[in-house]
């Protein structure tokens, strides 16, 4: 069972393209080397989109953290594309209120 209205879940490209997979972002530069290790790129941005969507409507288990914001839900799953290795990721949702849930950051997972 995934978390509530991860059918609905969204991932924008701002989130995506300026913090996952920008190299010079101060925080997620390094995760855009560990992403680009995997085969994810700003050209096929919406490839990291869909798998990180796919493990929001897939996951077998969550974790629920309240915060002062909504909910957050810690998932995770498996990402890589083409020549790049797979590997596991951690992926943190947000529900604010009645808005369907949003992805706040994604980070390598325990065996990276």
């Amino acid at each position: 069972m995934s978390f509530p209205d991860a059918d609905q879940a969204i991932a924008s490209q701002d989130k995506i393209c300026e913090y996952l997979l920008n190299h010079n972002h101060p925080v997620g530069g390094a995760k855009a080397a560990w992403f680009a290790a995997r085969g994810y790129s700003l050209l096929n941005w919406a490839e990291l989109r869909d798998d990180l969507l796919r493990i929001a409507r897939t996951c077998k288990d969550f974790v629920a953290l309240p915060s002062p914001f909504g909910v957050k839900y810690l998932t995770t799953g498996v990402v890589g594309r083409g020549g790049g290795r797979s590997a596991k990721v951690l992926v943190v949702w947000m529900i604010e209120g009645n808005s369907p849930p949003r992805l706040i950051t994604a980070f390598p997972g325990d065996d990276s």
